[in-house]
């Protein structure tokens, strides 16, 4: 008998939980070592054999205490015969959670309990971490519910408001006014940029209490920490989270962090490469801009530029408006500049076209005669040029180039009226359709060049005559070596007389010949002559 216990009492030893034997009484009558060193980690003396263990949890004024003695005297009264539950026992090193396990046994006729202690801490833990996350993602999803259920509804007010304007600042005003509707929008301006001036002007504002605007203009060049200022350079959303730790605030608000606002967030209202202007929101609250907001914004962004681009377009169906730029542009890589200085002469552009292949002809009179070709071919953007002619003291180039400001140009919709090169400067005209598009010009020029200086900036809007149709015509009416054949007389000065170049130099650099040339050119001429007396210059009508 006394072997038995011996033997289970070391065995009891090897166990890594905490184990002590209790009579009926509630005495401790054996502890394994994991019991004994616990034991000694929370005090001096760690011999707990005699000890009732049942008064000893009833003295302690504890609520885990409580509920342990009334389940150990429910097992030692035989009415259950185990008994569990868990508990913490934090220390101020640590948080730590058990769970004591008391069952019922006999020896003999004796009755036994054993209490088992379990430490589950690294299982507490881990449902704990998992109810906060819990928590987190249904606080998450809650608040991901409102935001959009608050979006749906501002989507569909702003898309409404921008789509059912009639004009531009009539979508501007609605548009601002939606959006201090938001539960989280105080004030909401909508900015154009002058081209002229340099200066972000906002042109419709609307605010959900009696807040300030803010002053004035926006110098671009002076006013870079605004966020519309680098919405407008980055071409990209630039947000302030939080206004009272914003350095350069009381720069561009006029109360500075005292005005109510807490974050801002200003978004670029861009349809393709034309810019209309700047959105800016400001909050009442900090943090207010995050990833999801900023989606949804530049998505109305879009919106609302896609609007501007809709009624523009119809405008320009009755409206001719006109913008002419002079710029000066200083920088040596520039293609013209680039031309002008290897040959040492003035270079002025006369034209564009495009061969069958799609690739831009341009063609450039230089006052020069030798060499021309051969140093023009050494230049990185050539693919090919052509001497059409020499007249004047100077030589007629066709130029084939890979991509140039020129073609860039005409891809905003630019007319060019001069491009001369001379000196390292550049002098350029230019007519676009809209304000909007000489931003966008001037823009690429600027970005791309070292130094753009706008010499003038002119816009007029005058009713739609025919020149502008009849172009339009006369392109869908010719074939593209009939445009071809006409561009390239027409730039080469074939209709002057007496004649610079012959129809067979032109026929050459077709790759035609010399009849086929000249078939091309009479149906153009044809075509175009058509056109001409058949539009309204000769046909006016009664209110023309």
């Amino acid at each position: 008998m006394v072997q038995r216990h011996s033997l289970a009492a070391a065995t009891l030893d090897t166990l890594p939980i905490t184990v002590a034997v209790l009579d009926e009484r509630g005495t401790i009558l054996l502890t394994n070592r994991s019991w004994r060193e616990f034991g000694a980690e929370q005090r001096t003396d760690a011999d707990d054999v005699g000890v009732n263990y049942i008064a000893t949890a009833a003295d302690a004024d504890d609520e885990h205490a409580a509920r342990a003695v009334a389940g150990l005297e429910a097992v030692l009264a035989g009415d259950r015969e185990t008994f569990a539950m868990e508990y913490s026992c934090h220390s101020p090193e640590q948080k730590q959670w058990f769970l004591m396990r008391a069952s019922r046994f006999t020896v003999g006729d004796e009755i036994r309990i054993s209490v088992v202690h379990l430490d589950i801490t690294d299982r507490k833990l881990a449902e704990l971490e998992t109810e906060a996350t819990s928590d987190r993602l249904r606080d998450e999803r809650a608040a991901l519910e409102h935001v959009l259920e608050r979006i749906d509804g501002l989507v569909r007010d702003v898309t409404d408001a921008a789509v059912g304007a009639g004009t531009r600042p009539e979508i501007e005003r609605r548009v601002c006014e939606r959006l201090i509707g938001s539960d989280s929008y105080v004030l909401a301006w909508i900015g154009r940029a002058d081209v002229t001036n340099q200066r972000i002007t906002p042109r419709e504002w609307a605010s959900s209490a009696d807040l300030p605007l803010e002053d004035g203009e926006l110098a671009l060049a002076s006013a870079r920490s605004h966020p519309a200022v680098r919405a407008l350079e980055e071409d990209e959303p630039a947000v302030v989270q939080d206004v009272d730790g914003f350095e350069d605030a009381d720069r561009w608000w006029p109360s500075g962090a005292g005005s109510g606002f807490q974050s801002v967030a200003a978004l670029p209202v861009v349809y393709g490469d034309v810019t209309y202007g700047v959105l800016v929101l400001f909050a009442d609250e900090p943090d207010v801009f995050g990833e999801r907001e900023l989606l949804v914004l530049e998505s109305l962004a879009g919106t609302i530029a896609t609007a501007m681009n809709a009624i523009e377009a119809r405008r320009m169906l009755t409206i001719d408006t006109v913008v002419e730029l002079e710029l000066a542009i200083e920088d040596p890589s520039l293609f013209v500049t680039a031309l002008a200085d290897e040959l040492g002469s003035v270079v002025s552009y006369r034209g564009l076209t495009a061969d069958e292949d799609g690739t831009p002809l341009v063609f450039f009179h230089v006052d020069r005669v030798d060499d021309v070709a051969a140093i023009v071919e050494g230049l990185d953007a050539v693919s090919s040029v052509t001497e059409l002619t020499e007249h004047d003291g100077g030589t007629l180039l066709e130029v084939a180039v890979d991509e140039d400001v020129v073609t860039s140009l005409s891809e905003h919709g630019a007319v060019i009226r001069r491009f001369d090169a001379g000196d390292g400067i550049a002098d350029l005209t230019v007519e676009l359709p809209s304000g909007q598009s000489a931003r966008s010009v001037y823009d690429l020029l600027a970005n791309r060049y070292d130094h753009v200086e706008l010499i003038s900036y002119h816009e007029s809007e005058e009713p739609t005559r025919t020149p502008q149709d009849l172009a339009a015509r006369l392109e869908s009416e010719l074939t593209d070596r009939q445009l071809m054949a006409l561009r390239k007389a027409y730039y080469a000065d074939y209709f002057a007389w007496p004649r610079n170049v012959s129809g067979e130099d032109l026929a050459q650099t077709m790759g035609i010949s010399r009849s086929t040339f000249h078939q091309h050119l009479r149906t153009a001429q044809r075509k175009l002559l058509d056109e001409l007396f058949n539009s309204e210059y000769f046909h006016p009508t009664s209110e023309g």
